[in-house]
């Protein structure tokens, strides 16, 4: 089996470490730039990951004051909670 040693780019969040997105992956990509825009351009641009103007990246992982506070500054917000997509919830007619 031949193998090599390659270079690959991931986000990592300034202020935990993580390198997860919300489905638990690590995404790799060949720039860091790459990396920066798959983790902050996700679908909805009022969520996901946030490149905040200091340059820190902050992921949307982690729920406290501190990764809270530089979404929330970017203009973004959490998701509001919902009903479980696996949940049935029965009503009487």
């Amino acid at each position: 089996m031949a193998v090599t040693q390659t270079q690959c780019w991931i986000a990592v969040c300034d202020l935990c470490g993580n390198t997860t997105d919300a489905d638990g992956c690590i995404q790799h990509f060949t720039t860091p730039d790459n990396a920066i825009n798959n983790a902050t351009v996700w679908g909805d641009e009022t969520s996901g990951w946030t490149l905040a103007p200091d340059g820190r990246l902050v992921c949307d992982t982690v729920t406290d004051h501190a990764h809270e506070s530089v979404h929330q500054a970017a203009g973004k917000h959490l998701p509001e909670p919902g009903p479980d997509a696996m949940c049935v919830t029965f009503t009487t007619t």
